[in-house]
């Protein structure tokens, strides 16, 4: 998806460009925000997306790719849901339910699952729910339809536009989309679910004159409706059942869903979070790596072991701050791994990759203040060694451990200063969150921290990811306007 603040190349009246854009939900036609009740935010630990309840008993409605096959098994996994989440609405915290697949689709995209408030447990009240309307693809062609979802992890947004194509199952529409949106119900003027979404377009070349050809693709609700008669694919995942290692190392977060610290190796059980450490050390020894893609990927095991740990108990916003986690029993060798990821990627093309220096490094304390020390060591020491120059990047790191200063300039002074750095835009999320942890910190007040917020929402270069993000954070902190 092309980024909000594109400069559109060719255009000499900007003042005609149309871009796409959200809505807030309270902004819809009544039936529509009611509607809107029934869709929740879905957070897992690697991504967050959407969902709806179509039923008053807890059936949820989403992707496959979000809660199928290479995410919940066929005995069930740990889903964090939060509903409201939008302008109008008091915030209320997300609450982590039981969520048992009962029809998955991998070729529409679609899941279909039971929740419970735990395993076994009684199924979910959920009396806001969205009626599915049994439709054709070709029933649905040049109806207009509205789009609810959670686009980039944020507040509730309402999109509308109207169905323009249809090929099999799979319908087109001109609702705009980004990544968070999937799992989104596609509705018509009556509120009923006559599709839901799956993607917007894989190509970026969409730019015109006028703006931007965009589209959003998802599947209609008649294939939606035979499929939740059909039984689950073959491919679902059990994590009883027996397997190997290195398909654990490449399915891990399928038993990060299940809360399943250990996988059955040909009969005997093996923490998953040993066979992630020997599948990073493997990758790590490679030396002839083809390509930044290649490297990435060949790194995963180690990024994926990153959603696994936590050591220290959970807080409010700490280190630990997660629902379900495992502490290492050799954290020393996760921290020679980080370091020695750290430096693969500088040796390979010069990326630093500062999470794996910090954010990591933390996560293997037992408590937030050894993690805090341990993090800002390793950070700085990084840093020191790399000399990359003040950026709004390194900014945001050295505000989440509170180091006021780099290479004497002061980082607040940087942030306030954000201006006057050419190319502010292009690290517009970075810049808010360094705002933010500047003020967890105490090192800006919150009056300051709103100020700098509301200036860069109200930027018109600033991507709209940014503006989400920063939206979601003050309706987070009660201070959304």
């Amino acid at each position: 998806m092309l980024p909000m603040a594109l400069a559109i190349g060719g255009c000499t009246a900007k003042s005609s460009v149309s871009l796409p854009s959200f809505q807030d939900v309270d902004m819809a036609p009544a039936v529509i925000q009611a509607a809107a009740q029934a869709v929740v935010l879905v957070n897992m630990p690697a991504f967050s997306a959407t969902a709806v309840f179509i039923s008053p008993d807890g059936l949820l409605l989403t992707n496959n790719h979000v809660l199928g096959v290479s995410v919940c098994p066929v005995e069930g996994c740990y889903v964090e849901i939060t509903f409201g989440d939008q302008r109008g609405t008091a915030l209320s915290p997300g609450q982590i339910v039981f969520a048992v697949p009962m029809a998955v689709n991998v070729g529409l995209d679609i899941a279909i699952l039971q929740v419970t408030p735990m395993p076994g447990g009684p199924r979910l009240s959920t009396p806001q729910y969205v009626t599915i309307d049994s439709r054709d693809p070709t029933e649905l062609l040049g109806t207009h339809i509205n789009v609810i979802g959670h686009p980039e992890n944020s507040i509730k947004k309402w999109s509308a536009g109207e169905v323009v194509d249809s090929d099999g199952n799979w319908i087109w529409t001109s609702a705009f989309d980004l990544p968070g949106n999937s799992g989104s119900p596609i509705l018509d003027d009556h509120g009923h679910l006559v599709g839901i979404l799956h993607r917007g377009p894989d190509s970026l070349d969409l730019v015109t004159s006028d703006g931007l050809n965009d589209y959003s693709i998802g599947s209609a609700s008649a294939a939606l409706v035979a499929a939740m008669s059909e039984p689950l694919p073959a491919s679902m995942w059990s994590t009883a059942a027996p397997t190997t290692a290195s398909q654990v190392a490449t399915q891990d977060l399928i038993y990060l869903a299940a809360q399943q610290s250990n996988a059955n190796i040909e009969g005997a059980r093996e923490p998953v979070l040993t066979i992630l450490g020997a599948a990073c050390d493997a990758a790590l020894a490679v030396t002839d790596y083809a390509s930044p893609e290649d490297l990435s990927a060949g790194l995963q095991p180690c990024y994926d072991a990153e959603s696994w740990i936590a050591c220290a108990p959970p807080t409010a916003g700490g280190v630990g701050n997660q629902a379900f986690s495992v502490c290492p029993s050799d954290p020393a060798a996760w921290q020679r791994r980080y370091q020695a990821l750290f430096e693969l990627w500088r040796s390979f093309n010069g990326q630093l990759e500062l999470d794996e220096v910090s954010f990591a490094i933390a996560a293997l304390s037992t408590s937030a203040a050894a993690g805090q020390a341990a993090a800002t060591q390793t950070l700085m020491q990084a840093l020191g060694e790399a000399q990359p120059p003040l950026d709004f990047i390194v900014a945001s790191f050295l505000a989440a451990f509170d180091v006021t200063s780099y290479e004497g300039t002061s980082v607040v002074d940087f942030i306030q200063g954000y201006k006057s750095v050419p190319d502010y835009a292009l690290n517009g999320g970075y810049l808010a969150n360094a705002i933010l942890w500047l003020e967890s910190w105490g090192e800006i007040d919150a009056t300051q921290m709103q100020s700098l917020l509301s200036a860069i929402h109200g930027d018109p270069t600033i991507d709209l990811g940014t503006k989400l993000f920063i939206e979601q954070s003050e309706y987070q902190r009660g201070i959304l306007p």
